[in-house]
């Protein structure tokens, strides 16, 4: 338990600063600040991360690279530059609730895993903390854009998003299992590389993205 308390002061202090970071140059500074940032933190997670997962002399280093993660990131810069942007603020208050909450419910309760043999850490009872930090998260979310929307949208809403993280997460867990990796990098204390931060974010960008429209004209306070 002394352990399990070490690594969860580290993973919150380490995760309120980079937290910080990423809303002021989101929510403060110009746009292509905050493209900067994300590009940087691709390139990081190419150098040092990627090849970490995959040889570049595999095939699957050159055929995986274009669609996971430099589609992602992509369509988050492409997103950040139009009159979608609003849609990442929801996007991100959401994806980081449901990690927080998946972290701090699972660490403190988890027991039941979802799938130890990909990801040891993932439980059910953290998949259901993650889902109530979501509903609050995408509640404060709307809150701020000033659009209320029904309790039930909410909800099942939250559960889309929450369970579309849960699989970017399984996904880059695998990735990691398939080369004995607890962590794509070290980089970031408590927490491992960027791409084990931005495996939730990276799938649900997919989900916004592709109903962008339906999601513009639904969320009334967001328009083009």
């Amino acid at each position: 338990m002394n352990i399990k308390f070490k690594h969860l002061t580290k993973r919150t202090i380490t995760g309120l600063i980079l937290g910080a970071l990423f809303w002021i140059s989101f929510l403060y500074l110009p746009s292509w600040f905050f493209s900067i940032v994300i590009i940087t933190i691709l390139v990081q997670i190419i150098i040092f991360e990627w090849t970490r997962l995959f040889n570049p002399h595999d095939f699957l280093f050159w055929i995986m690279l274009p669609l996971y993660p430099i589609l992602p990131f992509a369509l988050i810069i492409w997103m950040n530059h139009s009159c979608y942007r609003p849609l990442l603020f929801i996007l991100f208050i959401l994806v980081s609730a449901h990690d927080t909450g998946s972290y701090l419910i699972g660490t403190l309760f988890g027991k039941h895993y979802i799938n130890p043999l990909i990801s040891p850490g993932k439980t059910w009872e953290g998949f259901l903390g993650g889902y109530l930090f979501g509903i609050a998260g995408l509640w404060l979310a709307l809150y701020e854009l000033g659009d209320k929307k029904p309790i039930g949208f909410i909800f099942i809403f939250a559960l889309i998003i929450c369970i579309t993280a849960l699989l970017g997460d399984l996904f880059e867990s695998w990735l990691k299992r398939r080369v004995n990796l607890k962590d794509s990098g070290d980089i970031l204390p408590g927490h491992g590389g960027f791409l084990d931060r931005f495996d939730g974010i990276m799938f649900t960008v997919f989900f916004f993205y592709l109903l962008r429209d339906w999601l513009l004209h639904y969320f009334a306070t967001i328009h083009c």
